[in-house]
């Protein structure tokens, strides 16, 4: 198993970094700009070995001032979530865009899965939410 070096810069526009809770089942995230293939790998990496790691993943990801996500990047984001359906049992979104509200939408209607959207002054309840 490779051990993942945070934070992961993939290029000169986009960013990846990590959000540390203290826990081996919650994965925090935060991202900015435009998200490519080649952004979402490495973290879907670090998801896929933690989810052989542990029996439930919490994943909780700040959206700020993300651009746009590129096709490629959203399909490879689909292909690691049919993958791993049932490896998570929360996931909180930060952002204040509308956009991130379908994932949370269809992040719903997976079982066993709970997802909220929280708008950027909700960052601390959405914080607790994930570790509750």
């Amino acid at each position: 198993m490779t051990n993942l070096q945070w934070p992961i810069k993939v290029n000169s526009t986009a960013m990846i970094q990590p959000i540390d809770f203290q826990s081996d089942n919650i994965v925090g995230l935060r991202m900015t700009d435009k998200i490519t293939e080649a952004d979402i790998k490495p973290w879907a990496t670090l998801l896929d070995q933690k989810s052989h790691a542990t029996d439930k993943l919490r994943v909780y990801i700040e959206y700020e001032d993300v651009d746009a996500i590129t096709l490629k990047a959203a399909l490879q984001d689909l292909k690691f979530d049919v993958t791993h359906l049932g490896d998570f049992e929360k996931a909180a979104l930060v952002s204040d865009k509308s956009w991130t509200n379908l994932p949370a939408f269809v992040a719903n209607m997976l079982p066993n899965l709970d997802a909220k959207q929280f708008s950027p002054s909700e960052k601390e309840k959405a914080r607790q939410w994930i570790t509750s």
